[in-house]
């Protein structure tokens, strides 16, 4: 039945800000665009991994002054998680590159390796992990 995760779908407020972040700050790569009446798609993925999909759509009606819901116990998409090599090293570069991370720096979990938060430029909660 099935077998394995296709992508996941975020919608963005601004496609060219968020292309730019998930391209050139966290390394996707795009693999295909479509322009369609109402709202553009940008297919972008971490090499060849065909579970490693994020679509971004840009709706020309979405409603921006909706946000991102910044409670972590609502109902729904809790966060997109992404593994990393080394944490720490991460972390610092994506402070650096300016991506708004958690106030922490990265925690060690009790149950395996550390991980880290942070925000993609519509208030998306990224988890960064070694797992």
């Amino acid at each position: 039945m099935i077998e394995r995760i296709d992508h996941t779908a975020l919608v963005v407020s601004d496609m060219a800000r968020s292309i730019d972040f998930y391209t050139g700050t966290l390394g996707f790569r795009i693999v295909k665009e479509l322009d369609l009446p109402g709202r553009k798609l940008v297919m972008i993925a971490l090499g060849e991994d065909p579970a490693s999909k994020i679509e971004l759509i840009r709706y020309a009606e979405t409603d921006l002054s909706d946000t991102v819901p910044q409670e972590r116990t609502l109902l729904g998409l809790r966060h997109l998680a992404l593994h990393v090599d080394d944490v720490a090293a991460s972390y610092q570069a994506l402070v650096k590159a300016g991506v708004e991370m958690e106030p922490e720096p990265p925690f060690q979990r009790p149950d395996g390796p550390p991980i880290a938060f942070g925000h993609d430029p519509d208030g998306v909660l990224l988890e960064f992990s070694e797992l």
